[in-house]
């Protein structure tokens, strides 16, 4: 499909929920929200968009016009390298445009303030309400995208010996990732050794691989706007001590069981909890310290969660991290991370060949 196609088919669609809620307007400032309707990267801050009934309308920098009006023909582009956003209220202004809404929960506050003195009202995060559930082209370039993060788990394990350090293993991940086409880390590389990798967010370091040590990794890329995540972990080393055997195998089948659950109209609570108990179950359960897992998509932390609390059932195209782990203090940790797509029979695996 077209991207001209694709983005009149996103528009549509919101339109269509602005007009269920009783709005004539609708403004979108939040620049992932702007790359998932156009498909057009802006950088924070520097572009507001105006979809109405009638069309839309884009407040942006001079030096994006020229290139906007060749990409998106039915758009109305507007240079304002300042004031955009006071732009876009004369606009609707203009447009006699009555009830206009605006996303407070992305809002900054000194755009919220000069829309609310406008008349504006607040609503809920429409697009982050589509983001959730990924259509056929989406899937398509998140499955690459998480595809290249394990094609670099198997390039980089057998580099990972005695003597490296996390700061090298990390800049040899990211490097293999932007020469296979990714434009960027889809969050900061976890590399830990040793101690380490009992902290489930350890910041990566100068620290050195000693023999027989564990070793836990978690990374990912953007692709084409559309990130990746994965964790493995392993020992270093001929002398893997049998608590470490242990804990792996259990939170493997914590891994498995997670999956196995998740699928098309299960609470995410529930696939949380299957995968908890068998830690739990193993006496571990003090040592899994975080949700098992959390959607994916243009940001690398989107809804839906598998975790404790949330409400969410998962529907078909919801794209979820299923990411268990134990952690022992000052001794070494373990957590598995795959990323999969739901599906109305289960949860297919992204993050393999």
């Amino acid at each position: 499909m077209a991207l001209q196609q694709r983005v009149l088919e996103k528009l549509s669609v919101l339109q269509n929920l602005m007009a269920s809620n009783g709005l004539d307007g609708l403004v979108v400032t939040n620049n992932i929200d702007q790359f998932y309707l156009l498909g057009f990267y802006f950088y924070p801050s520097e572009t507001v968009l105006l979809l109405h009934a009638a069309g839309l309308a884009c407040f942006t920098r001079q030096l994006y016009v020229e290139p906007l009006q060749q990409k998106f023909p039915f758009m109305h582009t507007f240079g304002h390298d300042k004031q955009a956003a006071a732009a876009m209220v004369s606009e609707a202004a203009r447009l006699g445009l009555k009830r206009v809404g605006f996303d407070a929960e992305k809002e900054s506050y000194m755009s919220g303030s000069l829309f609310k003195a406008a008349g504006f009202v607040e609503t809920e995060s429409f697009i982050s309400r589509l983001r959730q559930v990924k259509d056929e082209h989406e899937i398509a370039l998140l499955r690459e995208s998480n595809r290249m993060a394990y094609e670099t788990y198997e390039y980089i394990k057998p580099l990972v010996k005695t003597g490296v350090t996390e700061f090298e293993v990390a800049a040899e991940i990211e490097k293999f990732m932007r020469v296979k086409g990714a434009s960027a880390t889809s969050f900061l590389t976890i590399v830990g050794f040793g101690e380490n990798t009992a902290n489930p967010h350890h910041e990566t370091s100068h620290r050195v691989l000693k023999d027989n040590e564990a070793v836990l990794m978690d990374f990912g890329c953007i692709y084409r706007g559309y990130c990746s995540d994965i964790t493995r972990s392993w020992w270093h080393g001929d002398q893997e001590p049998a608590e470490y055997t242990k804990i792996w195998h259990i939170v493997d089948k914590a891994r498995q069981s997670g999956i196995a659950a998740a699928r098309a109209g299960v609470a995410a609570q529930k696939v949380d909890a299957t995968a908890r108990a068998v830690i739990t179950d193993a006496g571990y359960g003090p040592c899994f310290t975080h949700r098992l897992g959390h959607g994916v998509g243009l940001e690398i932390h989107e809804e839906p969660c598998n975790d404790q609390t949330t409400q969410a059932v998962l529907k078909k195209g919801n794209v979820v991290t299923v990411e268990p782990g134990i952690y022992l203090p000052e001794k070494f940790g373990v957590r598995l991370e795959d990323t999969t797509v739901v599906t109305e029979t289960g949860a297919d695996i992204l993050t393999r060949k």
